[in-house]
């Protein structure tokens, strides 16, 4: 007989998955780029008491004695200035630095993300560093939507979002797939009738502008001929290759090329070999608290010591050591890949030449090496690497079959005889010679994705 109560007996039985915090902190180093790493850092020290830089020197040299070396006359505005006294902080604030009034000379890179920062969110900032990271010297973009939004791990309506934020900053016309979309890009606000005209023929009449067909053009817009004149002289006045435009008026004491991005793999050979070496932050100009480590210490000795003190030491003395092995983690992780591409990919790394590169996947990497795919993706995707050469490229060169054929082809028209342009045909037999098997249409695909034209086209320019 029952009285009412009911009792139920059984096992539950689960698995709880815990991740290791110093796993998620290395694989969040891991992904940063070089100029994102020292922001890391810079946070870091700011966070955690427990961690403290290197310095170069024991007695380092004062700003103050900085400043009276090689500017005595601005150490202190002079007693006449009145309202420059009134302007400066209080005693012991110096909330400004002097290094920072020095003027500095942006690359491309840096003139594009500080405007893309502004424009895109944090979401969505990573595929506008994709972009930015694809651009050639020229200001043209080497990559396409479907790939970013693949790399990236985003929409295709995303990319698209980004890529419009590239191509609406300045120099205007980068960001542009071919000469077309760069000219195209410089007239979007046209505010003459010259300017209408140039826009409508770069976006409706191509193949005649190209010919220099004034007739023809006068003809199909019903324009005057001195309108048509007067649109050909707007377009001729436009710049074909932005980002070289952007060196050349923003950069004139320099004579090298400046690099679209810093390197966060340089990779160097000498006398003796090859040298990979990893730029940027190092775990060794960082370090624990010596107050800090010295009172863990007593703590490891049995001391008696307050509760809370202990909880504060302990904690920041275990992040700063966890934030020291991800940094030196992320600097053996890239150093590993750069020595892998050596062994694969010697003869691109040695010269450059996009013929001597092989079919690579990111897979295939973290394989032989031992990792997860996850790692090297992490440890290559919006980084770059500098070769033999001294040329920076993007990580995405070596895992993108595609971009091999593309550059061959690029090259073989570079080096043609302008008064006899080769056709697809002949580039294709010329690609086969050099070990390549691909289609006439396939050249013409590649051809047609950058801002290269087709012999016709190319003999009457």
């Amino acid at each position: 007989m029952f009285n009412g109560l009911r009792q139920k007996t059984g096992l539950r039985v689960g698995t709880q998955v815990r991740v290791d915090p110093k796993v998620v902190l290395t694989s969040q180093i891991l992904q940063l780029s070089g100029a994102e790493l020292e922001q890391a850092i810079e946070s870091e020290l700011m966070e955690n008491p427990a961690l403290e830089r290197i310095d170069d020197y024991d007695d380092p040299v004062l700003q103050e004695e900085i400043l009276r070396a090689v500017a005595p006359d601005q150490l202190k505005p002079s007693g006449e200035n009145r309202e420059l006294q009134r302007s400066l902080p209080p005693d012991g604030q110096t909330d400004h630095d002097w290094v920072d009034m020095a003027t500095s000379v942006d690359s491309l890179w840096d003139h594009l993300m500080a405007q893309l920062r502004s424009r895109l969110s944090d979401e969505l900032l990573p595929v506008g560093v994709y972009y930015v990271g694809s651009l050639n010297e020229r200001g043209y973009l080497n990559c396409t939507v479907e790939d970013a939004a693949l790399d990236c791990d985003v929409t295709l309506e995303e990319a698209e979002e980004a890529l419009k934020a590239l191509k609406d900053c300045e120099p205007a016309g980068v960001g542009a797939s071919d000469l077309r979309e760069c000219l195209a890009l410089q007239l979007r606000s046209p505010s003459t009738d010259a300017e209408r005209l140039a826009r409508m023929m770069v976006r409706k009449y191509w193949d005649e502008l190209v010919a220099r067909n004034r007739r023809a053009l006068s003809r199909q817009t019903g324009a005057p001929d001195e309108l048509v004149e007067e649109a050909f002289e707007v377009i001729l006045g436009l710049d074909p290759f932005p980002g070289e435009s952007f060196t050349r008026h923003h950069v004139p004491q320099r004579q090298e090329r400046v690099a679209a991005a810093q390197p966060d793999v340089v990779i160097l050979l000498d006398e003796f070999g090859y040298v990979v070496e990893v730029p940027g932050p190092s775990p060794i100009h960082l370090r624990v608290n010596r107050a800090y480590e010295k009172t863990r210490q007593h703590i490891a000795s049995g001391a008696s010591i307050d509760p809370a003190e202990k909880r504060h030491i302990m904690e920041f003395t275990d992040r700063a050591e966890r934030f020291l092995e991800a940094l030196g983690q992320r600097r053996k992780q890239l150093a590993q890949v750069g020595k892998y591409l050596i062994e694969r990919q010697g003869g691109f790394v040695r010269t450059g030449e996009y013929r001597f590169l092989v079919p690579l996947t990111r897979s295939q990497v973290a394989k032989d090496l031992g990792v997860h795919e996850s790692t090297i993706s992490r440890a290559t995707n919006g980084k770059f690497v500098q070769i033999v050469t001294k040329d920076v490229i993007s990580f995405d060169v070596f895992f993108k079959p595609a971009l091999r054929v593309q550059k061959m082809i690029e090259e073989i028209l570079a080096n043609e005889n302008p008064d006899s342009p080769l056709s697809d045909e002949r580039i294709a037999q010329m690609l086969a010679e050099q070990g390549v098997e691909v289609a006439r249409r396939t050249v013409n695909k590649y051809r047609d994705r950058t801002k290269l034209l087709s012999s016709r086209m190319r003999r009457s320019a």
